[in-house]
């Protein structure tokens, strides 16, 4: 092989060997919420886009939640996390401001509560993830999407899961109807990055109340619902 030859390999090896580390980097910090590639979060950071790409908003009170545990398969690369913990939560919906729930319908909605990775224990570490915390009998307003998750074996067949959008799908209200969002470290981060600052008492950079997110459905901004 000519010199040019083998300069022409290492410059290509030394490429995937780049393109390699930054693909394991991407995915390493994923499960910790801190993925970064900036300016392109894909997390709403305006009214709109908030109500308009949820495909179901409702005023719904906490029921009570589970815990699975789904074992990875066994083809999955060495480094990939053993098996996944997801919590499921019940609410039951008071009232729908978009989409077809009804009063009384239950909705399953599902959070990644965090997952183990391998090491020298045969379980392996447990690392967690911002899950939030409910207290029964509490109000919420969810902002929902389709769950991309995989569904656990043992979680009961039937209803639809459902997740929140990422990092604004749960909000409380005050007495006059504005919401305040739980925020999670991958939401600030992206707001971080984006030079935005919430609103005081939002947590998110912009206000909103239930009249506002009723206001915006009617106005045409939401697609068809599934």
């Amino acid at each position: 092989m000519t010199r040019s030859g083998r300069n022409g390999l290492i410059i290509v090896l030394v490429l995937v060997g780049i393109a390699a580390g930054i693909i394991g980097l991407l995915w390493a910090s994923e499960p910790l919420g801190l993925r970064v590639t900036h300016r392109d979060w894909f997390v709403p950071v305006d009214a709109d886009s908030l109500v308009h790409f949820s495909d179901h908003i409702v005023i719904a009170r906490y029921l009570d939640e589970a815990f699975f545990k789904t074992p990875n398969p066994p083809h999955v690369p060495s480094d990939s996390p053993t098996s996944l913990i997801d919590v499921y939560r019940r609410f039951e919906v008071a009232e729908s401001l978009k989409g077809n729930f009804g009063p009384g319908d239950t909705v399953l909605v599902g959070w990644s509560a965090g997952y183990y990775r391998r090491n020298e224990k045969e379980e392996g570490q447990f690392v967690p993830r911002e899950a939030g915390v409910f207290s029964p009998g509490e109000t919420y307003v969810l902002f929902l999407t389709r769950y991309r998750g995989r569904r656990p074996p043992d979680l009961v067949p039937g209803p639809r899961i459902w997740q929140t959008r990422d990092g604004l799908g749960v909000a409380r209200t005050d007495s006059q109807g504005r919401l305040s969002f739980e925020t999670n470290t991958y939401y600030r981060a992206a707001l971080k990055d984006m030079d935005l600052k919430p609103v005081d008492g939002s947590g998110a950079p912009f206000e909103l109340t239930i009249d506002g997110i009723r206001e915006l459905v009617a106005t045409g901004l939401s697609p068809d619902q599934p």
